[in-house]
């Protein structure tokens, strides 16, 4: 890569020298190696730090499932305690009845009816009569007995659900609590990668960057003293006076020299190639495979998005825009992935599931809505998952780009459509 050197006659000491910029180019060279190894360390980094945001964000996942959970949970103790407690008045209430019932027989019945029949054959009819009463009696208590043994066994029954219920909230809460300090603890681990991968490449790069400037000033400054070398070379020198004045004898012709800065010719040798004998062609046979018919899958149909509906949910999305992730939130100013799709498809008067990205994915399955995500419009919803399910939700805007919730390291934003662990198909929600 010389460009010449520079003589000595002419040579300004402002310039540097071809071995000063070497040297420079040298050290950048270095550098660039350097950062070339460490940028490699970095996308390791930031590998390292998008697998915490993952797990971070599948731990989210999992929270919300528990919340979603430990609701139903608490739903059906509050229930089953509701249930109880009516049961257990209604058992009072039979077990009133039938005290009554008893009591009315014992003054209805007085004393021994056989003797009392006997002693009074007069009065038969009205014996028989009182029979019959007393045995109507009976029966009747026999029947509100048994309603209120039924009534007091269904109190039980369902207290001791309504305790099991409670339980088994309290249990899912402690799950809740436990699984939320996980996926913040990860989260906060993810933002600590993220942050040190983005400061060191920040670094790093104004490093080369000052290098390589530095590097290019000097060859700069390098080719400059090349130029004002030639433009001096080319004023004829003033001999001092007294000096002897050098003559060419007629006839000679002075050796020739390379101007400073100049390139000596390349001379390239004829390359001789050896002839090339063609191989002979040697012609396989031709084997027809038999024809094997595909069956004929018919794609599900989904028509087309709902104009309306999928304006009033991009722009509820969009007014979001620059408010901060948080785990489980669900507005009004606090976001995350699967709260943000599901309230801004609310906001048009759709339901696409639970609080909970799977619930989303299967609400889209369960009704017909999914569709190769190579024909994504702008509304559909776009979902993430690896092999350990499903972790984000986004929605598609056009244009290659999507809105989303992203993590605790960003506030919603707009951007391009990530294509690793992004699902095969995606959901649209109206149409």
């Amino acid at each position: 890569m010389g460009l010449g050197t520079s003589s000595a006659a002419y040579a300004d000491p402002g310039f540097p020298s071809w071995d000063e910029v070497q040297a420079s180019r040298s050290s950048v060279a270095a550098t660039a190696a350097q950062v070339a190894e460490i940028r490699h360390f970095l996308s390791e980094l930031e590998a390292d730090a998008m697998s915490l945001s993952v797990d971070a964000l599948q731990k989210g996942e999992k929270y919300n499932e528990t919340r979603i959970a430990l609701d139903a949970a608490s739903t059906r103790a509050d229930t089953l305690a509701a249930e109880a407690d009516a049961a257990t008045v209604a058992a009072q209430e039979s077990a009133d009845r039938a005290g009554q019932l008893v009591s009315q027989l014992v003054r209805t019945s007085g004393t021994n009816l056989t003797v009392q029949l006997v002693v009074d054959g007069g009065r038969a009819d009205d014996l028989l009569y009182k029979l019959g009463t007393v045995s109507k009696l009976t029966e009747q208590s026999a029947v509100v007995l048994r309603q209120a043994e039924a009534d007091s066994n269904t109190a039980r029954a369902l207290t001791s659900q309504a305790a099991v219920a409670r339980d088994r909230t309290e249990t899912l809460a402690d799950d809740a609590e436990e699984v939320l300090a996980q996926a913040n603890a990860a989260a906060e681990k993810a933002q600590a990668k993220i942050a040190k991968q983005a400061a060191s490449a920040e670094r790093l790069q104004a490093q080369l960057v000052a290098l390589t400037g530095t590097a290019d000033a000097a060859e700069q400054a390098y080719r400059d003293g090349v130029a004002w070398e030639h433009a001096h070379a080319a004023k004829p020198a003033t001999p001092a006076a007294g000096a002897p004045v050098v003559t060419t004898p007629p006839g000679t012709t002075p050796p020739a020299t390379t101007p400073p800065g100049g390139t000596p010719p390349v001379v390239t040798p004829p390359v001789a190639s050896p002839p090339v004998a063609a191989p002979p062609v040697v012609v396989p046979p031709v084997a027809v495979p038999p024809v094997v018919t595909p069956p004929v899958i018919t794609p599900p149909v989904v028509t087309a998005p709902s104009g309306g509906a999928v304006a009033a949910a991009i722009a509820f999305a969009k007014a979001q825009l620059g408010e901060p992730y948080l785990l489980n939130g669900a507005g009004p100013d606090r976001w995350d992935c699967s709260g943000l799709t599901m309230k801004s498809y609310a906001a048009a008067g759709v339901n696409i599931g639970a609080h909970l990205v799977s619930s989303q994915y299967n609400t889209m399955a369960r009704a017909g809505r999914l569709l190769p995500v190579a024909n994504r419009q702008a509304g559909d919803l776009l979902f993430y998952a690896n092999s350990g399910g499903f972790y984000h939700v986004a929605m598609y805007i056009g244009g290659g780009q999507m809105i989303e919730a992203p993590n605790a390291s960003a506030p919603v934003r707009i951007v391009a459509v990530r294509k690793g662990d992004l699902v095969g198909q995606a959901g649209r929600p109206t149409g």
